[in-house]
């Protein structure tokens, strides 16, 4: 009995076919996704803000950098007295010796020796320099017992020169300008108890060279 012989595709060959053609589709497919061109999308939203961090350590303390020069010292005015002793018809006799006075003072002598043991008939000549940092006014104030003048670079502007109890007078010196001014206050104990005062504004009494 003769076999017949097959005319169809045996199952080896159908299943290699099958197995290319799937790798040939695989091969077109990558082909196609390669050749697309590639678009970006929108841009998203700004995210927020992270935390902030905590604060460094701080860093160690420089080195103290030298002691710079001294600045100008403070000058203070003062009186520069000159003690003489006084005549019976007020003139005055010999000088006896010398002091200092504050700037602004009260002395307030009584019946008391003024100066060496001298309560009467003694009185003294004192000058001091001031210095002006405005223009005027500048106010001062003499007192007295017995008499007193004061005098401004020179010029006379209180004059209580004359035998009486304690008294003050006043002046304002609107003309004097900025700068250095000298004053002179001249002032003698007759008889009896003794006073003398002076005062005046603050700010011309001590400054910066």
């Amino acid at each position: 009995m003769t076999e017949a012989k097959s005319t169809g595709i045996s199952k080896t060959m159908f299943i290699v076919g099958l197995i290319a053609a799937i790798l040939a589709s695989s091969l077109v497919s990558a082909v196609m996704v390669t050749q697309l061109p590639t678009t970006k999308g929108p841009k998203g939203d700004k995210g927020d803000t992270g935390a902030t961090g905590a604060t460094g350590q701080t860093g160690p303390t420089g080195a103290i950098g030298a002691t710079g020069p001294p600045g100008p010292a403070t000058v203070f005015a003062q009186w520069d007295v000159h003690w003489k002793t006084l005549t019976g018809d007020l003139q005055w006799g010999a000088e006896v010796g010398t002091s200092k006075f504050s700037p602004t003072f009260d002395y307030n002598y009584g019946a008391s020796q003024l100066f060496l043991g001298y309560d009467d008939y003694i009185g003294f000549e004192a000058t001091m320099t001031v210095r002006l940092q405005r223009n005027g006014p500048v106010s001062f104030t003499i007192g007295c017992d017995d008499g007193a003048r004061f005098y401004i670079d020179g010029g006379l502007w209180i004059d209580t020169y004359t035998q009486g109890s304690y008294r003050t007078r006043s002046v304002i010196a609107k003309s004097l300008t900025q700068g250095y001014h000298t004053l002179r206050l001249v002032y003698y104990e007759y008889v009896d108890v003794a006073r003398v005062t002076f005062t005046c504004d603050s700010d011309i009494l001590m400054w910066n060279p």
